[in-house]
């Protein structure tokens, strides 16, 4: 998905995890937009297209009753003037930066076009050092410096929603996930940007230093030198011609020799600077500004490959259920008590349970109660089922023999088929001793430490009143490791 979609996506994302008691987004909502967007893209439509339009349809109804969430999504970004407004800046930076004073005086060692240079080597030696490091290490040390962490800070800021007062707790908290879900996922996207406009910059400023002694030559005479306490004439020549040695190439003009810079070495007179001027722009074309424009070039092409193919974790639970939903239809769910009767207020409470979890339409089979001690089990459907609850009842005394051996074979019987949950009803006992706190944990320690013979960890739920917001995470929870 592309970098607009992915926003919403993550947005949504955030809505509905923040809004765990579904103050402003339904279960009824959830299973609509699940559902109407399956019909809309058709059984055949990838994964990462269908959460993309069911984010836009559960938008479009969430911004129906809370206007100010549409925008969120709709931050309008920097990049249009950003780029151009660098650019200028560096081109008049580097067109002022070359005034050497009144003198009009260029010493040989000391232009400003050296330093330039120097510069821009020292930084293709800090990003070959980054690409040749461990993976870990590059990544951390990719936006250290502080022009381009500014620069980055600069377009986070620009992306991120505007700061708007929520009178729901649950958008309030929304908004603050998305902007933090959103600040590490975007991270990878603004570096590329950033590395963008700093080496365009840099090449821009190049740029300006060139046009700047060329601009001033056409008013000015500038005259070439050069002096140094600690170099001589033959140590000159050397150096320069491994600096100009490409300004040499390009332009043709031979790089003087160290008996000819003896004649401008000292003194206030020197020579007609122009041949030095030229070698001085060939070497920054060929070691600043192409080389920079080619990794502006780079940045920007992975920069567009990112903002098509933005990187969401489509294998993160939230989205599989959503995929897994889209994909069941109506969700078929096999309950099978064991030794005891289910009222109604409890099957209707596995009902709304099972809703929640899978984000869905659920039509929940009930088989009838498996007696105490019975070895055989009931057949199960040959259609697809997405789970089968082993229900208990936390007034039973667990027993691993029992108990345990039920839950062991009823796993052996679906193994592959669907994911087995095992859910401890606390309904009656939870009544009888809600003064006695610590009967309720030594039972379901007890409850805890039969089944675990099995590896099934069991869910405890009040299912005649269920917490539908606790009880929802922990059987999602439940369902994802049986799921893997």
């Amino acid at each position: 998905m592309n970098e607009r979609t992915a926003r919403d996506v993550v947005l949504v994302r955030a809505i509905e995890t923040a809004d765990a008691g579904r103050e402003v987004w339904s279960d009824a909502d959830r299973v609509w937009a699940t559902r109407m967007t399956a019909e809309i893209v058709g059984d055949s439509a990838a994964d990462d297209t269908f959460l993309g339009r069911r984010a836009t349809l559960a938008l479009e109804r969430l911004a129906e009753r809370f206007p100010r969430v549409q925008p969120l999504s709709r931050v309008p970004s920097p990049r249009r003037w950003l780029a151009p407004g660098a650019a200028i800046v560096a081109l008049v930076v580097g067109v002022a930066g070359v005034d050497i004073g009144p003198a009009h005086r260029i010493n040989l060692l000391a232009p400003p076009v050296l330093a330039l240079l120097v510069w821009n080597l020292a930084v293709y030696v800090a990003l070959a050092v980054a690409a040749l490091a461990p993976q870990r290490l590059s990544r951390r040390k990719a936006a250290t410096g502080p022009i381009r962490q500014t620069i980055i800070a600069a377009l986070r800021d620009a992306s991120r929603p505007l700061r708007k007062s929520f009178a729901s707790r649950p958008l309030a908290a929304a908004l603050g996930r998305f902007t933090a879900d959103w600040t590490t996922l975007a991270m990878p996207l603004w570096q590329q940007r950033a590395a963008r406009l700093l080496h365009f910059g840099a090449a821009m400023l190049a740029v300006g230093a060139i046009a700047g002694l060329y601009l001033r030559g056409i008013a000015l005479e500038y005259r070439a030198g050069w002096q140094s306490t600690f170099l001589d004439a033959a140590d000159v020549a050397r150096l320069l011609h491994v600096v100009l040695a490409p300004g040499a190439w390009l332009t043709g003009i031979a790089i003087p020799g160290a008996d000819h810079l003896r004649t401008i070495a000292g003194g206030d007179a020197g020579e007609n600077a122009a041949p030095w001027i030229h070698l001085y722009a060939g070497t920054l074309l060929l070691i600043v500004i192409a080389p920079r424009l080619a990794l502006a070039g780079l940045a920007w092409l992975r920069a567009r490959r990112l903002t098509r193919r933005f990187p969401v974790m489509l294998e993160s639970p939230y989205f599989q259920r959503l995929v897994r939903a889209r994909g069941e239809g109506t969700a078929h769910v096999i309950a099978l008590p064991y030794s005891f009767a289910i009222g109604a207020a409890n099957r209707n409470g596995l009902a709304a349970l099972m809703t929640r979890v899978l984000q869905s339409p659920v039509d929940v089979a009930w088989h009838p109660p498996v007696a105490y001690g019975d070895d055989a089990l009931p057949d199960l459907p040959a259609s697809p089922l997405a789970g089968v609850v082993a229900i208990f009842n936390l007034s039973a005394t667990p027993e691993r023999e029992n108990h345990g051996a039920f839950v062991g074979a009823l796993a052996a019987r679906i193994a592959g088929r669907a994911p087995l949950i095992a859910i401890v009803d606390a309904t009656d006992f939870t009544g009888r001793f809600r003064e006695q706190p610590e009967r309720i944990s030594e039972r379901r320690a007890s409850w805890q430490q039969a089944l675990s013979a099995q590896g099934i960890e069991p869910v405890f739920v009040q299912l005649a009143a269920p917490d539908l917001t606790e009880a929802a995470v922990a059987l999602a929870n439940r369902f994802e490791r049986a799921i893997r």
